[in-house]
């Protein structure tokens, strides 16, 4: 089965892009004469330990991770971009491209261009700013969001809910979520409550806060081969660090999530789909123990 975010949508187009707009440079890029009376610029350091930008919601919409040599960020209100020359527009968008910084989709995402502003168009990329997000049609976002989750982030692909799937998950099993930063950690302590505790699923649960949960219900490392239901597997890497995990539900089927953005779905996979996935890392196994 394939999964779409039908109902998910109208909040996305909402949140997907934050309100205020940022803007990534070199410092050779910055060389240029610009006018910056207007805006906020902030050295990438201190930029990334910005109590603010740090929010997920900004770390997620502009892809931190991906941004290649930055060591400036322009922080910016969301009209700003608009009030420049158009040479100036053009050259920052450029940059914004030229650096990868998130926000920014190839022209194949948007079914009909002429909905876009010329001006957000870039070396076949469309730039996506908040402005220029809120004077877009519902449909053009709806077109471009969908267009995005399948071709970026996930194919959603997953299994059936078996008739047999806890009741807890079934609100959540092979859906997409409205909350950004929510992680396959999450996923797996919520379900450890049995759903007595539902607001777990849409936090960023990280390593160290993950194993005491582990601790707190008694959960410990088995060698065996066999999977139980309630069994949980952990992906590490050569460091030790947990990069994925997965609840299993019994018949070799998890609860999963990939990644931390809303457009990562909740989903129920095979052993084997998930196998194809993490199979470049170590597999831990945890049990309950009684």
């Amino acid at each position: 089965m394939q999964i779409r975010p039908k109902r998910n949508l109208l909040s996305w187009m909402d949140s997907y892009v934050p309100e205020k707009d940022l803007y990534f440079f070199s410092t050779e890029q910055l060389n240029k004469g610009f006018d910056f009376t207007d805006v906020l610029l902030m050295p990438i350091n201190e930029f990334y330990n910005h109590s603010t930008y740090g929010q997920v919601e900004y770390v997620n919409a502009y892809e931190y991770w991906n941004v290649k040599n930055a060591n400036y960020v322009v922080i910016a209100q969301k009209e700003w971009i608009e009030t420049i020359s158009e040479e100036q527009r053009q050259f920052i968008l450029k940059v914004q491209v030229q650096l990868e910084r998130g926000l920014v989709i190839p022209i194949s995402f948007v079914h009909q261009l002429d909905n876009i502003p010329t001006s957000f168009v870039i070396n076949e990329h469309i730039v996506i700013q908040r402005t220029m997000w809120e004077n877009l049609s519902q449909t053009c976002k709806e077109d471009i969001l969908t267009t995005m989750i399948y071709e970026w982030w996930d194919k959603g692909e997953a299994v059936t809910s078996p008739e047999w799937l806890p009741e807890f998950l079934e609100p959540f099993a092979n859906t997409f979520g409205h909350v950004q930063g929510a992680n396959c950690l999450a996923a797996v302590v919520y379900a450890l409550t049995k759903g007595k505790q539902p607001w777990f699923i849409n936090e960023w649960i990280h390593q160290e806060t993950f194993l005491g949960k582990l601790a707190h219900y008694h959960y410990k490392e088995c060698l065996s081969d066999e999977l139980q239901p309630e069994d949980l597997i952990v992906w590490v890497d050569e460091n030790s660090i947990i990069q994925h995990a997965a609840y299993h539900l019994g018949e070799d089927l998890f609860f999963n999530k990939h990644g931390q953005t809303i457009f990562n779905p909740w989903k129920i996979l095979s052993k084997e789909q998930l196998n194809k996935e993490w199979e470049h890392l170590k597999l831990v196994k945890y049990r309950k123990k009684s």
